[in-house]
């Protein structure tokens, strides 16, 4: 359980899933906020600071991986984790040189979240 307050953006266009996920993310005793596209998401991650974005990959307009590297130019500090149900291969070849930090693959448990997002906020 995480105790230190980090604060957690969770970008994703579909609603049941940005709700479960930062439920989860509660759950874990972080400070969640949200964002229903890669967009809005940016524009509240300008507006606040963020530890972590947990940002979907597909979604219309930007995408993850594009939303990773604006966040970037902003905050190199700023940890980013893809989510995603496409294959592992595919997705592990494509963040390979981008401005992901890691990737967690639908559907995931609340211990593997748990476990990449301490091993990012607390390498």
């Amino acid at each position: 359980m995480n105790t230190s307050g980090e604060k957690i953006l969770v970008v994703d266009d579909d609603n049941t899933i940005r709700s479960i996920v930062s439920k989860m993310l509660c759950r874990l005793g972080y400070e969640v906020s949200s964002a229903d596209s890669a967009e809005s998401g940016f524009a509240l991650f300008l507006k606040n600071s963020f530890d972590l974005v947990l940002t979907d990959f597909c979604m219309p307009g930007m995408n993850g991986i594009n939303l990773a590297y604006c966040i970037k130019e902003e905050s190199p500090a700023t940890q980013v984790v893809l989510m995603t149900g496409d294959e592992k291969e595919t997705i592990l070849s494509k963040i390979r040189k981008t401005a992901v930090d890691q990737a967690l693959f639908k559907p995931f448990t609340l211990a593997e979240m748990d476990e990449t997002l301490r091993g990012l906020l607390h390498p």
